[in-house]
């Protein structure tokens, strides 16, 4: 992987942590339905913060959220951010299906359900919050385990030239 791989893999991941930072602290359940309700004072908060992110929280304030609606609004506003602006075309979309991004999602989700409890106790600004995954990925037990899955072989793939 190059650099630049490398640092567009990081950009979306910062838009993906950034959609769930919003889900997990401003997700409100509505007669069934979940609605993100982002306050006044956060929106200006990350206006401010992260200029960048900023349209893509003020694009689904106040949206229903589901899934599908969250996958279709983050993916578009990845490549809408970067994709043929930042980062040559189609560059992006290769990263996406890249195994890199694969196992940086991996991480963010097990930092993500690790951390559940304490960022539930203890609500973080976005700073905050992409702060403390980035943190924890510095730590020499996760180096290792993202090391050992850049290296394991495809899912689905033998690790030996044998067929059982």
């Amino acid at each position: 992987m190059s650099k630049e791989d490398t640092a567009v893999v990081k950009e979306i991941t910062r838009v993906f942590a950034f959609e769930h930072w919003a889900r997990f602290y401003f997700a409100v359940d509505r007669e069934g339905k979940t609605f993100l309700e982002v306050p006044e004072e956060v929106m200006a908060e990350v206006r401010a913060q992260a200029p960048d992110l900023f349209p893509l929280l003020e694009k689904t304030n106040h949206q229903e959220l589901t899934y599908e609606t969250s996958c279709a609004n983050v993916g578009a506003f990845v490549c809408e951010l970067l994709d043929g602006v930042k980062y040559k075309p189609g560059l992006v979309q290769r990263m996406l299906d890249s195994k890199l991004y694969k196992v940086e999602m991996h991480l963010f989700a097990m930092w993500l359900k690790g951390h559940e409890d304490y960022l539930d106790a203890n609500p973080q600004t976005l700073p905050g919050w992409l702060e403390m995954y980035a943190n924890w990925k510095e730590m020499d037990q996760v180096k290792q385990f993202a090391q050992k899955l850049m290296s394991a072989p495809p899912a689905g793939e033998p690790s030996s030239g044998s067929v059982h």
